[in-house]
C-alpha cells in the first residue's frame, strides 16, 4: 500500500470518529446547558479543568506510549511493547491514586476559589469527590487506547470511539430528561470511559499477547521513556495557559455563569483544533519512518504537498465560520448568547495562522526535536496568561480571546514554522510558493462568496446557516480540486481517500 494511501486510510478513520464526537457533543452542548443552567455548566467545566490540571503529572508518559509502542510495532518486537505498556500501567496506577488524593482535597477547600451561587457549592464538591473516585480506574485504564493507537489499529480506535460517543448521547438524553443533574451525568460518562478502556485492553492482549505485570519494577524501561517524555509533558503544562487557564480566570474575575459564554467561543475554535490534528495526526506518523530511513527529501515533499492540501481543507471552513459566526451562534444557542459572538471570531481568526503550521510543527516533533518547541510553547503561554490578565476587568471574555489568538499568531506561529524551515534547510520563499501561495486564490474566493450569501441571503434559521455554509465549503473546494489543481495532485489526492483509478476497477459490486 503506497505511503498516500496509508495516510488517507489512517485520517479518514481519525475524521469518521471526530465528525461524530464533534457532531454529538455540538447537539449535546446547548441541550445539556438548557437542562442544567449556564453556573451549573460552568462548575462542570470548571471540574474537567482542574482534572486535566492533574493529568499533567503524567509528565508526558501518554505521548512516549504511543510513540515507543508504535516503533516497537514497526520492528516485530513485541517484548519491547509489553514493557512500555506494563511500565505505562503502573505508573498510571500511582497516578491514578494522586489525582484522586488531589481531587478530593480540591473537593474541600479549592471550591471556596470561585463566584459560585452558595446552593451550587455542594454540586461541585460532588463532582470532585466523583472524579477523585473515578480517577483511581480511569486514568489507568486510558492507556491501552494510546496503546491500539500506537500499533496503528486507527479503525478499531474509531469503531470504540463512536459506539462510546452515541451510548454517551443516549445516556444524557435520559438522564437529563428524567430530572437527574450534572453529577450523574458526569458519573455516566466515567463509566463509558472506563468500559471503553476494558475494550481497548482485551484487544491490545490479543494482538500484543502479553500479560499485565504490577508493579513493573525495570527501572531502565522507565528512564528510556521519560527521556521523551519529559518535554512532552513541559509542554503540555505550557499549553495551560494556551488552552485551559481560561476557565480559571473567567471564574475568578468575571463570573462562572460567563464561563459559559466564553465555552461556545472556545468550543467553535476547539472543532477546528480537532480537525486541524486529525488532518496533521497520520502525516506526523509518515513523517516519523521517514526520520528512521534518513529520507529527508520525502519529509519536504510530505511538508510542501500536505501543507499545501491540509490548509485548503482547512482554511476555508475557518473562514467561513469566521464569516458566518453571528447567525451560526444565535441561531444555535440563542440571543442570549450574543456576548460569544466577537471571542468567537477572534479566537478562530488563530487557525489562518496555526492551520498551515501544523504539518511543519509536527516534523519537528518526528525528528525529535522537542526541547526547543517546549521553549516556543512557554513563550506562547506566558504572552497569551499576560494579555488575559492585563485586560480581564475591562474587556471581560473578549481579552481571554484576544490573548489566546495574540499569542498563537504572534509568538507561537513564526517561532515554530521558523524553526521547522531551519531544520529541514528549507527557505521561506520556497515553502511560501510551494504551500501557501497556490491556495491565496481560494481563500479570498471563500471570503468573497460569503460576503454575498451573508448580504443577499442572510439564514433565517440554523439549518439554512448550515446549509449556506456547506454550499459555500463545496463549491469553492471543487473549484480548488478542479481549476487550481495539477493533474497529478488530482491523482494524489484521489490515492488519498482511496478513489484511485485502480482501486475503481478492482472494486466488486455486489
Amino acid at each position: 500500500m503506497s505511503k498516500a494511501r496509508t495516510i488517507g486510510k489512517n485520517i479518514s478513520y481519525i475524521a469518521l470518529s471526530r465528525c461524530v464526537y464533534m457532531l454529538i457533543s455540538f447537539m449535546l452542548f446547548p441541550f445539556i446547558v438548557a437542562h442544567v443552567g449556564k453556573e451549573i455548566y460552568g462548575v462542570y467545566l470548571i471540574v474537567l479543568t482542574v482534572t486535566d490540571y492533574f493529568g499533567l503529572l503524567d509528565f508526558g508518559m501518554m505521548s512516549a506510549l504511543t510513540k515507543y509502542v508504535s516503533e516497537y510495532h514497526g520492528k516485530k518486537d513485541f517484548k519491547g511493547i509489553g514493557h512500555i505498556i506494563n511500565a505505562s500501567f503502573t505508573f498510571y496506577v500511582i497516578i491514578g491514586v494522586l489525582i484522586s488524593l488531589m481531587l478530593f482535597l480540591s473537593s474541600k477547600y479549592f471550591i471556596y476559589f470561585f463566584k459560585i451561587d452558595p446552593a451550587n457549592i455542594r454540586v461541585m464538591r460532588d463532582l470532585l469527590i466523583a472524579a477523585a473516585l473515578s480517577s483511581l480506574v480511569v486514568w489507568p485504564m486510558g492507556i491501552f487506547r494510546r496503546a491500539i493507537q500506537g500499533l496503528n489499529m486507527w479503525n478499531l480506535d474509531a469503531a470504540i470511539s463512536i459506539i462510546n460517543q452515541i451510548l454517551l448521547a443516549i445516556v444524557t438524553f435520559f438522564i437529563l430528561i428524567k430530572g437527574f443533574g450534572i453529577l450523574q451525568l458526569f458519573i455516566a460518562m466515567q463509566i463509558l470511559n472506563f468500559t471503553a478502556g476494558a475494550v481497548f485492553f482485551w484487544f491490545t492482549v490479543k494482538h500484543v499477547n502479553f500479560r499485565i505485570v504490577f508493579p513493573h519494577r525495570n527501572i531502565n524501561t522507565f528512564k528510556f521513556i521519560f527521556n521523551f517524555s519529559i518535554f512532552m509533558f513541559l509542554s503540555s503544562l505550557s499549553a495551560i495557559f494556551l488552552y485551559q487557564i481560561h476557565n480559571i480566570i473567567i471564574g475568578y474575575f468575571v463570573s462562572v455563569s460567563a464561563i459559559s459564554l466564553y465555552a461556545v467561543a472556545f468550543n467553535l475554535q476547539n472543532y477546528f483544533r480537532v480537525i486541524n490534528s486529525t488532518l496533521g495526526g497520520p502525516a506526523w506518523i509518515a513523517a516519523s519512518e521517514m526520520e528512521g530511513a534518513h529520507d529527508y527529501a520525502r519529509q519536504k515533499q510530505l511538508l510542501f504537498k500536505g501543507t499545501k492540501l491540509m490548509s485548503a481543507v482547512l482554511l476555508p471552513a475557518v473562514l467561513i465560520a469566521i464569516f458566518f459566526a453571528k447567525p451560526f451562534i444565535i441561531h444555535w444557542m440563542g440571543e442570549s448568547f450574543r456576548e460569544s459572538i466577537l471571542p468567537a471570531r477572534i479566537i478562530m481568526s488563530l487557525w489562518l495562522f496555526s492551520g498551515t503550521s501544523e504539518l511543519a510543527v509536527g516534523l519537528l516533533s518526528a525528528k525529535g526535536i522537542v526541547r526547543r518547541t517546549f521553549f516556543i510553547i512557554l513563550a506562547a503561554g506566558i504572552s497569551n496568561l499576560l494579555v488575559s490578565l492585563i485586560f480581564v476587568k475591562s474587556l471581560g471574555i473578549v481579552a481571554l480571546a484576544a490573548g489566546l489568538a495574540f499569542s498563537m499568531i504572534f509568538v507561537a506561529f513564526p517561532l515554530e514554522l521558523a524553526l521547522s524551515l531551519k531544520m529541514l534547510k528549507v527557505t521561506f520563499k520556497e515553502y511560501f510558493d510551494k504551500s501557501v501561495k497556490v491556495n491565496l486564490l481560494l481563500y479570498l474566493l471563500v471570503a468573497i462568496f460569503s460576503t454575498v450569501v451573508l448580504f443577499y441571503l442572510y439564514p433565517s434559521n440554523f439549518i439554512a446557516t448550515i446549509f449556506e455554509m456547506a454550499v459555500i465549503y463545496g463549491v469553492s473546494l471543487g473549484f480548488y480540486y478542479f481549476k487550481l489543481l495539477k493533474p497529478a495532485e488530482k491523482e494524489e489526492v484521489k490515492k488519498a481517500i482511496g478513489f484511485d483509478m485502480k482501486f475503481q476497477r478492482n472494486v466488486k459490486w455486489a
